[in-house]
């Protein structure tokens, strides 16, 4: 969902960056790209700088909380991977304001995160298959649902992207969605 040219080289924003993951695919995948991993939390922030350290002349470690602190502008492309449902849904907004405000003409936000269901009823199977899916891996899904839900507060992905088009953001969709997961964004005329 990237559109530039492989060699291009962009700057970038990994918003709640945790160990690096997109920050390593987008290095990857963009030879030229320099990264900026923004996250609040050191030790996520050590996981990332030891994970990509192979890449420490194209990425820069920001501390700091995206919910209200400054990260920059002149960004090609903001990523986001399971961070934003940090914020409640009188926050998303105004967050997703700066993130564009952050972009450069034509530059792209992509945001993979947990969302609800266009309806409770959907979104209790979403969970019950969730839970389903943690237990068929061993794990306590009681112990991983109750921290979900002390922790996060999703919003539906059609109210988000509805969210997107207010601001000003032009080929607003959704791109992916797994029951309670989805990857959705929009591109800064």
């Amino acid at each position: 969902m990237i559109p530039f040219e492989r060699s291009k080289a962009v700057k970038v924003l990994d918003l709640g960056c945790g160990t690096g993951i997109l920050s390593y695919l987008i290095l990857v995948a963009f030879p030229n790209a320099r990264v900026v991993a923004f996250d609040m939390a050191e030790n996520m922030l050590a996981a990332c700088s030891q994970n990509l350290s192979v890449y420490k002349n194209r990425l820069t470690l920001f501390q700091g909380n995206f919910g209200s602190d400054d990260f920059g502008g002149g960004y090609d492309i903001i990523v986001s991977g399971l961070s934003t449902h940090h914020l409640d849904d009188t926050e998303k907004p105004g967050l997703y304001k700066r993130i564009y405000d952050a972009l450069n003409q034509g530059g792209v936000f992509i945001n993979r995160e947990v969302v609800l269901g266009e309806s409770s009823s959907l979104t209790d199977r979403y969970h019950y298959l969730w839970r389903e899916y943690i237990r068929s891996n061993g794990e306590d899904d009681e112990k991983w649902f109750n921290r979900y839900l002390d922790e996060d507060i999703p919003a539906p992905v059609e109210v988000q992207t509805n969210w997107l088009k207010e601001i000003g953001f032009i080929h607003v969709g959704y791109h992916w969605r797994y029951f309670n997961f989805a990857i959705f964004g929009g591109t800064k005329p």
